[in-house]
């Protein structure tokens, strides 16, 4: 499960790096075209959605500083070799290490989570008011029907939100997968682990690996939820 998730973080971690430093992301942001109404409502979004993150996030600092410091040794498995090869007398430096490791990883996995999300919900909100628009003009229509031009505007907008989804996918696409498969993995170990190896009597202990489990389920949703929400509008539309 460890292997998987800093397998996942790493995989996470690089590709947000790689189309950040070559300024993909950058550029494909800046041709998201969003009206005044849209803009208010992104950023709402935008807000709730961070304070989300960042409340999971400290809530996961909180376990992760007890359950290295203050288990008597229960996570001193991330310490290895330490503890299996190297015998030290005075573990607080090493588990010191692998807290600010720990706190790295968490923010490698809980952000990028989150700003791909962010770009589903802005993809699948212009979508949606492009639908509403398409819905407006036909009921203001009445029998007149919809002009030629009107409706060439229409494709070409739907056209441009489609170039820019297909954009993110292409760029964003390592992320995706590495989040899909190795946070599927992780939930079904997670799952068998929390039902058949509980070896501990601690109640933080159980609910924090509840709180994993939980995580990875949450994670899997969001990453899945996504690309959901765009093939719907997607498909309502061409409906």
């Amino acid at each position: 499960m460890l292997l998987l998730y800093t397998i996942f973080c790493c995989i996470s971690q690089s590709t947000y790096f790689a189309v950040s430093y070559s300024g993909r992301l950058d550029r494909m942001l800046d041709r998201i075209k969003l009206s005044d109404a849209s803009a208010t409502y992104i950023r709402k979004v935008a807000v709730i959605y961070a304070s989300i993150a960042w409340t999971f996030r400290l809530v996961n600092l909180a376990i992760a500083l007890y359950s290295i410091f203050f288990t008597g040794g229960y996570m001193d498995i991330l310490l290895a070799p330490i503890t299996t090869h190297v015998y030290l007398s005075n573990l607080v430096i090493p588990r010191i290490v692998v807290f600010l490791i720990t706190l790295y990883l968490e923010a490698a996995w809980f952000f990028p989570h989150v700003m791909s999300f962010m770009l589903a919900t802005i993809f699948a909100h212009q979508y949606k008011a492009l639908s509403r628009s398409f819905d407006k003009m036909l009921a203001e229509s009445d029998e007149l029907g919809l002009s030629d031009s009107y409706v060439e505007t229409l494709r070409q907008r739907h056209q441009e939100i489609s170039m820019l989804v297909n954009e993110a996918d292409d760029i964003l696409m390592f992320h995706n997968a590495g989040a899909f498969c190795c946070q599927l993995a992780n939930s079904i170990m997670l799952l068998y682990d929390l039902i058949f190896f509980r070896a501990t009597n601690d109640l933080l202990l159980i609910i924090m690996r509840i709180i994993w489990m939980f995580a990875a389920l949450c994670g899997l949703t969001v990453t899945t939820a996504g690309g959901i929400m765009i093939n719907h509008y997607v498909s309502t539309i061409i409906a």
